[in-house]
């Protein structure tokens, strides 16, 4: 910028507005990484070979999901944490970043909802369910899932009810686009709270 800005930066990288930030978006992405998993856990048959922790890469739906997730958190912390004027250029005027902030929205986006199927396969991305969970996701005679406790069953349920509603696909968009609003909302929200 050609001039200097009449307010000062924060004097701190560990200042009262940059922990509450981190914590709050930690716990946003957190809670975003875990509904992926618990949404794509009742998908993945317990006998696949590929689940070893040490054996080959192998995409399935759990890995798909949370990767898409987990990259979206990366790029949403970019986003939210662009302090633009009046300490550097704002963010539209950085035209690069702008831009390179879109595609990747655009690209993961598109390979969550697999419009174009050539992409999530050189991304080595799983195919998606389109319906309910399969016949291996068994349930125990209280009607939660088997091999989870009560509060994780009662979650997991939960999103399966979404996804007979609207689709898998669609709750994982959901899933990223209220994680991106989230952030970014508790984000101006803390800038206004403790910069003002």
């Amino acid at each position: 910028l050609p001039k200097l800005s009449p307010r000062k930066p924060p004097s701190s990288v560990l200042s009262a507005e940059t922990l509450l930030s981190m914590t709050v978006q930690f716990l946003i992405h957190f809670l975003a990484i875990m509904a992926a998993a618990f949404l794509s856990d009742a998908y993945v048959d317990p006998y696949d070979p590929s689940i070893v922790p040490d054996g080959p890469f192998h995409p399935n739906t759990l890995n798909t999901a949370t990767f898409l997730v987990t990259v979206l958190a990366t790029i949403n912390t970019f986003l939210v944490n662009y302090r633009g004027r009046p300490f550097m250029e704002d963010l539209r005027e950085n035209k690069l970043l702008y831009k390179s902030i879109q595609g990747c929205y655009l690209v993961l986006f598109a390979c969550a909802s697999e419009v174009f199927t050539p992409l999530n396969q050189l991304m080595q991305l799983s195919p998606l369910p389109s319906s309910g969970p399969p016949a291996y996701h068994i349930r125990n005679e209280g009607g939660g899932s088997v091999g989870h406790n009560d509060a994780f069953g009662a979650v997991q349920d939960l999103l399966l009810q979404a996804v007979s509603l609207v689709g898998f696909r669609t709750l994982l968009c959901v899933i990223m686009c209220l994680d991106t609003a989230l952030v970014t909302v508790a984000e101006k929200a803390i800038r206004l709270l403790l910069e003002g």
